[in-house]
């Protein structure tokens, strides 16, 4: 086994185009995916959005594990953060439409 540097094993990963586009395929996956504490940590406590909210932080803490919800909690929670909600349909195909929910 070769010891490679992060430099030269990313060229010789990304050298290989299945490979790249794989691995592409998963960081925009990653990135697209987050969980609402995860959006919401490093940037604000539960307290802070809780008093933005006009909430306890118990109910904020409710709406971060919660996995159904109304629209317009998500977008304030959303808000809250420094983010806007989009919402975006998508067909087996791949289809993306924008829902228009303002």
């Amino acid at each position: 086994m070769e010891n490679l540097s992060l430099k030269e094993t990313k060229r010789k990963v990304l050298a290989d185009p299945a490979m790249a586009a794989r691995i592409r395929s998963e960081v925009v996956k990653a990135h697209h995916s987050v969980t609402l504490a995860d959006l919401r940590a490093g940037l604000v406590t539960q307290q802070e959005v809780a008093q933005a909210l006009g909430v306890s932080w118990r109910r904020v803490s409710a709406i971060e594990s919660a996995s159904d919800f109304h629209v317009s909690t998500l977008r304030s929670y959303v808000g809250t953060v420094g983010y806007t909600l989009e919402l975006i349909a998508k067909s087996e195909t791949g289809e993306r439409i924008a829902i228009d929910i303002e």
